[in-house]
């Protein structure tokens, strides 16, 4: 069974420059993600950002999804489902157009990766859109056909150290993708329970469980973008 899908040099120019114009529109929600409290999750924390070195390109950590459940909600009736904070702002349609092409990328991965996923995954879209129509939930709607890719959401992510860890919340049996672009010089990926470091350079792809395969990033120079496509067994 393969555990790990590695795709160096996979994005072209064209898509690279997509992520980087559509995250750096993104500044004023990445910025206001970081937080200085004590006992405030790492993923957000402002000890693991760096300033950034391009003009204009705001460090912090997003998730941006058309319909997931509230923190604290990843259980119970369709019902509780919701826009992420992140949409529910006037950009909230310019945000998703400027994700197409690269959410389309990773749904074209996702084909062939794991083609019973793929297809689950589009039914389960159908079923969000027919859903929320029902529901007269008209902007969830409205964003969900717009909405590119197969995957539940992205975590966007810029000039953040990532430590080794695990994601619990993502199902076992899902291949989340990361994509990274970026300007930094080399990037060493640490997938420590596989015993396996991966060059990490601008352009790449990688997928696997982020359930199980415990990973970790560090980059000490340059700025770097990371889009993290996912999946959440409380949507599908």
């Amino acid at each position: 069974r393969i555990i790990l899908w590695y795709v160096p040099k996979c994005l072209s120019s064209w898509v690279q420059n997509d992520m980087f114009t559509a995250t750096k529109s993104m500044g004023d929600l990445l910025r206001k993600s970081i937080t200085a409290r004590r006992g405030t999750s790492w993923r957000t924390s402002e000890s693991n950002f760096r300033p950034s070195e391009t003009p204009h390109l705001t460090p912090g950590c997003i998730n941006i999804a058309p319909c997931w459940f509230q923190q604290g909600h990843e259980v119970g009736p369709l019902f509780r489902a919701l826009i992420s904070a992140t949409l529910k702002g006037e950009r909230s349609l310019s945000m998703i157009i400027d994700m197409q092409r690269p959410a389309l990328i990773a749904s074209a991965a996702l084909r062939v990766m794991h083609p019973q996923l793929y297809w689950a995954s589009v039914a389960t879209h159908l079923e969000l859109g027919r859903w929320s129509k029902d529901q007269g939930l008209v902007d969830m709607h409205h964003l969900l056909k717009h909405w590119a890719s197969v995957y539940t959401g992205a975590s966007i992510m810029c000039n953040r150290q990532s430590p080794e860890h695990r994601d619990p919340k993502c199902p076992p049996e899902a291949f989340d993708i990361l994509t990274c672009i970026g300007n930094y010089q080399h990037a060493v990926m640490k997938l420590t329970n596989l015993g396996i470091e991966l060059a990490y350079d601008p352009g790449v792809l990688v997928s696997y469980s982020g359930r199980l395969v415990r990973h970790g990033i560090d980059v000490k120079d340059g700025d770097r973008i990371v889009w993290a496509w996912f999946l959440r067994d409380s949507v599908h």
